[in-house]
């Protein structure tokens, strides 16, 4: 592959990625105008604001989805211009395109971890302050195990991404005596 290709795909991939956070927001979004709309729950803040907080997110993923996938040509000939693509470029190997991906999704992986482990810290703070003998719940307890789970399998997909792709590779490969 020719690393314009893989710009290309890495910037509809991308695309994809906030097309499932505009899809995560219309549920969030979904479900807030439903509590509205039935008057199943009481609202602190303004309605307007809090549907202007909604869908925010929404627009924003939105149109940075669409720009990303339909625009991706543009873009490609934006961050490589014209004198690039005449030249002759490097080949990427099966093994060098199989680590980006595994670094990628251990990336993706490891910042999601980092979102929840600051979610877990709040709750165990907030458990502390509330008493200093309280003890911490069978569902945060699990969530700190989640975390721990989910940032030692990022730190492995990051870290370790030629090392599994090259045990991938040689998995597809017959065995040779």
């Amino acid at each position: 592959m020719k690393k314009e290709e893989v710009a290309y795909i890495g910037c509809r991939l991308v695309g994809l990625f906030y097309a499932i956070k505009a899809l995560e927001t219309v549920a969030s979004f979904v479900m807030t105008f439903v509590a509205w709309k039935t008057a199943s729950a009481q609202f602190s803040t303004s309605v307007s604001g809090m549907f202007y907080l909604q869908l925010m997110p929404l627009t924003f993923y939105t149109i940075t989805a669409c720009l990303l996938w339909f625009g991706a040509d543009t873009i490609l000939r934006y961050l490589l211009p014209d004198s690039e693509f005449q030249s002759t470029s490097v080949s990427i190997t099966a093994n060098q395109l199989q680590a980006v991906a595994f670094s990628a999704v251990g990336l993706l992986v490891l910042t999601w971890g980092i979102v929840d482990l600051s979610n877990v810290l709040f709750q165990l703070f907030q458990l502390k302050k509330s008493s200093n003998f309280a003890q911490i719940p069978l569902t945060l307890q699990a969530e700190c195990v989640e975390v721990t789970c989910r940032l030692l399998l990022g730190f492995c997909l990051v870290f370790g991404s030629r090392g599994l792709s090259s045990f991938f590779t040689r998995l597809r490969q017959p065995e040779l005596r």
